[in-house]
């Protein structure tokens, strides 16, 4: 999971990929989508975070481990504390991970330095790219 941001428009690039747990080698699922009106990097990041446990969701996931190259978010989340920037998205996120009526039996979050994160990446520049481009000059 990761995100890619631009100041000027406020856009950012989402993306997800979904993954064997144990070998971590065989992608089942991935996507991507843009977003305008984003304030920051580290909002995006958090966007991408909940649009991966809304669609891990849709496709009937009882197991997820979310992997961010954004140690503050991580840990933002891991530790259940609000950010005056996030508040809304960080509600949301533990609502989905975390409720008593959370569809998911494991949901796990962890730090990954972001030169293990590179096809997540990619695929958040490459949304974010395309988007900027269909906006025209």
């Amino acid at each position: 999971m990761d995100a890619a941001w631009r100041l000027d428009p406020k856009s950012a690039g989402l993306a997800w990929m979904f993954t064997d747990l144990t070998s971590q080698s065989q992608e089942f699922n991935r996507g991507s989508t843009a977003q305008d009106y984003v304030s920051s990097a580290l909002m995006a990041e958090g966007l991408a975070i909940r649009k991966a446990l809304q669609h891990a969701i849709s496709l009937n996931y009882a197991h997820i481990w979310i992997r961010s190259d954004s140690q503050v978010l991580i840990q933002a989340i891991t530790m259940r504390r609000q950010l005056v920037e996030l508040f809304g998205v960080l509600a949301d996120i533990d609502s989905l991970a975390f409720s008593p009526s959370s569809p998911f039996y494991l949901c796990r979050f962890s730090f990954v330095s972001r030169s293990c994160n590179g096809a997540a990446d990619n695929l958040a520049k490459a949304c974010l790219s395309t988007h900027l481009a269909n906006l025209g000059p």
